[in-house]
């Protein structure tokens, strides 16, 4: 089946490129102020604020830019990229579909893990709060694929299980 739509902006890489530079530019920022102090709290402040960076906030921020994934689908499926590998995820096995953050990062929870995890988070528009009427009905389109998955298994089981017990 050809597919419908990418679900995902088109260099996730820069957009998780400009993440990065976003956060360092914001500890940046708290590490000359507080070196700009006088006096030994400043530099012990500009040193703890270093000190998180390297060893939290970045380390846990690479984790979450990690799950952040290319995505598309079709009628059936979800398609996930990273790079030159992709899987194909069939919408019976997407549990939940939720917005995570302001800028319109969106998870797929899954209810298998597979090789990306059991959540997929995808970014649909780098302009997401100025389109999110377009947005947010395409992924009530990918919702309802979902729930008609869900019901067609649940019918097969249904009808499997009535199979073998006769």
């Amino acid at each position: 089946m050809e597919r419908s739509k990418s679900l995902s902006i088109r260099s996730v890489k820069r957009y998780k490129l400009f993440l990065i530079a976003m956060v360092t530019l914001f500890f940046g920022f708290y590490v000359i102020y507080y070196t700009k102090m006088s006096g030994l709290f400043g530099i012990l402040m500009a040193i703890i604020y270093v000190g998180l960076m390297v060893f939290y906030w970045y380390p846990n921020i690479g984790k979450f830019l990690r799950k952040i994934k290319e995505v598309s689908y079709d009628n059936e499926n979800l398609y996930v990229r990273e790079g030159d590998y992709e899987i194909q995820i069939p919408f019976y096995q997407v549990k939940d579909i939720e917005i995570i953050s302001m800028d319109g990062l969106y998870k797929f929870k899954l209810y298998h893990h597979d090789q990306f995890g059991s959540e997929v988070v995808c970014k649909p528009s780098i302009w997401y709060p100025f389109n999110y009427k377009r947005i947010d009905a395409e992924l009530n389109r990918i919702r309802s694929y979902v729930r008609k998955a869900h019901r067609e298994y649940k019918e097969q089981i249904v009808l499997y299980r009535s199979l073998t017990s006769n």
